[in-house]
C-alpha cells in the first residue's frame, strides 16, 4: 500500500487562505462582467445592438462566469501554473468582446473601451511580458473582426484603421504601465514581507536569551503574571522552579568562559526537552533558570525537578573533562491565592538558596529537602 503524503495543517490553512483570496478577486472580475452583460441591453435600447446578440453575449458571459467559478470552487484551478487563472479569464473576455463586435458594428467603438478593462485585472498578477502578449492577442482579435467584416475596406475603412492604430498604441502602453505597476506592487509586497520577518526576529530577540536561545527574564515574568491570573481565575495549581547550576564559577575559572557558555547552552537544551506545551522555561540570569509549570502541584513539580537533576548529574557536558559532572539545585514554590509574581519568585528563590546552603545538588520544596 502506497504511503500518502499529507501537507501539514499550517500549509493547508495557508493554501485555503490563498484560494479564498483568488476567489474574491475572481468575484470582482465576475461583477465587472455582469455590468458588461447589463450594458448590452442598454445598447440594444439605443438600437446599437440586436436583441439576439445582446442575449447571446450575455449568455456567453454567464457561461464563462459559471465555468471559472466552478473551477475555483472545485479546486481545478490549482492544476494550472497560475492558479488565479488571470490570463485565461482575460483571453475569455477578449474573445467575448470579439464575438460581440463581429455581430454588432454600431456598438464596436463602445465595446473597444472594454479591452483595457479586461487587461486591468492582470495588473495585480501578471508581468509586462504576459500583459504585452495578452494585449497583442486583443489587438489581433480586433483586427480579425475588422478584416472579416470588411471594416478595413470601403467607406468606413479610414475610421477602422484609426481605431486599430489607436488600440495598437493604447493596449501595449497599458500593458507596459500595468507591468510596471505590478513590479512596484511586488517590490512593496517583498518589502512588507522583509519588514514583517525583521519585526518577528526583533520580537523573538526581545523575548529570547542571546546565549542559550531559551526565553529571557522579561518574558518569564510576563508569562508568570499571566499564569498567576489564569490560576486565580480557574483555581488551578501553579508551581515555579528556580534552577541553579552548582559551582558554575568554578567552570569559568578552571576551564574558561567558552566552556561555561557551552555548559549553559547544553543545560538549556537538556532542561527544555520533555516539557509540556504549556510549560515555560528560560534563563533568569547568569547560571540561574526558571521553570513555570501551570496546572502542577508542588509534588508534581518536585518529581519533574528530580528527573532533571538526575539527568543532569549523569550527563556529559561538551567542553568539560569527562570526569567533570555538572549538578543543579532546584527551589520550588507553589502559588498561593493573592500572591504576586515577585513574591512567588522570591519564595522559589529562597527555597533554592536553602538547597545551596544545604550542600547543593538537591531539590527543596517548601522547606522539605531531597538530597541528591
Amino acid at each position: 500500500m502506497s504511503e500518502v503524503t499529507r501537507a501539514p495543517p499550517a500549509a493547508l490553512e495557508d493554501e485555503r487562505s490563498r484560494q479564498s483570496l483568488r476567489l474574491r478577486r475572481y468575484l470582482m472580475g465576475a461583477g465587472t462582467s455582469l455590468l458588461v452583460a447589463a450594458s448590452l441591453f442598454i445598447w440594444h435600447g439605443f438600437d446599437l445592438l440586436p436583441l439576439n446578440i445582446a442575449i447571446g453575449g450575455a449568455a456567453l458571459i454567464g457561461f464563462f462566469i459559471v465555468l471559472f467559478y466552478g473551477m475555483f470552487r472545485s479546486g481545478l484551478n490549482l492544476r494550472f501554473r497560475d492558479p488565479s487563472l488571470t490570463s485565461e479569464m482575460i483571453v475569455a473576455a477578449v474573445m467575448t468582446l470579439a464575438y460581440l463586435m463581429y455581430h454588432a458594428a454600431p456598438a464596436r467603438d463602445a465595446l473597444s473601451l472594454f479591452y483595457p478593462v479586461a487587461l486591468l485585472f492582470g495588473v495585480l498578477r501578471l508581468g509586462t511580458a504576459r500583459l504585452l502578449a495578452l494585449a497583442l492577442i486583443a489587438l489581433a482579435a480586433h483586427a480579425a473582426v475588422l478584416a472579416s467584416t470588411g471594416g478595413l475596406q470601403g467607406a468606413g475603412a479610414r475610421a477602422s484603421w484609426l481605431q486599430l492604430a489607436a488600440l495598437a498604441i493604447v493596449l501595449p502602453w497599458f500593458a507596459v504601465m500595468g507591468g510596471y505597476v505590478n513590479q512596484l506592487r511586488q517590490r512593496l509586497s517583498d518589502s512588507n514581507r522583509r519588514l514583517k520577518k525583521a519585526a518577528e526576529r526583533a520580537e523573538e530577540h526581545a523575548i529570547r536569551d542571546v546565549l542559550t536561545g531559551v526565553h529571557n527574564r522579561r518574558y518569564l515574568m510576563t508569562m508568570l503574571q499571566r499564569e498567576i491570573a489564569r490560576s486565580t481565575r480557574r483555581g488551578a495549581p501553579l508551581s515555579v522552579c528556580m534552577i541553579d547550576m552548582d559551582h558554575f564559577k568554578t567552570i569559568n575559572d578552571t576551564h574558561g568562559h567558552a566552556a561555561g557558555d557551552l555548559a549553559l547552552k547544553h543545560f538549556a537544551v537538556l532542561a527544555s526537552s520533555g516539557l509540556r506545551a504549556g510549560d515555560v522555561f528560560g534563563r533568569f540570569g547568569g547560571e540561574e533558570f526558571m521553570l513555570i509549570l501551570p496546572d502542577t502541584e508542588a509534588s508534581g513539580a518536585a518529581a519533574l525537578a528530580e528527573r532533571l537533576r538526575a539527568s543532569v548529574e549523569k550527563c556529559y557536558f561538551p567542553g568539560l573533562p569527562a570526569q567533570h559532572r555538572v549538578t543543579v539545585t532546584v527551589g520550588i514554590a507553589a502559588y498561593t491565592k493573592g500572591e504576586s509574581s515577585d513574591a512567588l519568585t522570591a519564595r522559589a528563590d529562597g527555597a533554592l538558596y536553602r538547597g545551596k546552603h544545604a550542600g547543593r545538588n538537591r531539590i527543596v520544596v517548601l522547606g522539605v529537602e531531597s538530597p541528591g
